[in-house]
């Protein structure tokens, strides 16, 4: 299966969520492809500082990471399509109809209601770490509902 997540420039949410799924997917030996895309992006936008801090405390090899537009091919590959947002979503829904049945808002699929994930960038580290926190208790719910499934 293969897990696209998508935030507005796939510099901070979208990745944090991809990397850490990636690693989190490999340490529960799923067979998960973890991908990640933005839709609106700025190709030359780099991964924030803070988020290079969270990968080293979590474990998470050094990685280079360059934003990458939201395509046709990628939501056609994607199984699970999860966005950081609510306005996410029906945008994602609007663009590719065709996938309404695999896109979700991330956090309502984790079963945590329906918050969003906030954007933290260009905002203090403090942001960072917490829209992390998030992210990695939502991903390690969707793994157990997916595990569940089986």
């Amino acid at each position: 299966m293969v897990i696209m997540f998508i935030c507005t420039g796939n510099t901070c949410r979208s990745v944090m969520a991809h990397y850490y799924a990636a690693k989190s997917a490999s340490d529960r030996k799923l067979d998960i492809k973890v991908i990640s895309s933005g839709l609106q992006i700025d190709k030359d936008a780099p991964m924030p500082a803070a988020i290079r801090t969270i990968f080293k405390k979590e474990g998470i090899p050094e990685v280079s990471h360059a934003p990458a537009k939201m395509t046709a091919e990628m939501v056609k590959e994607a199984g699970l399509i999860l966005a950081m947002t609510r306005a996410q979503k029906a945008e994602i829904i609007e663009l590719f109809p065709e996938a309404k049945d695999k896109v979700h808002a991330f956090v309502e699929y984790a079963g945590f209601g329906s918050a969003d994930v906030a954007d933290p960038y260009g905002r203090e580290e403090i942001f960072y770490f917490e829209a992390f926190r998030l992210i990695k208790k939502a991903v390690e719910a969707v793994f157990n509902r997916l595990q569940e499934k089986k």
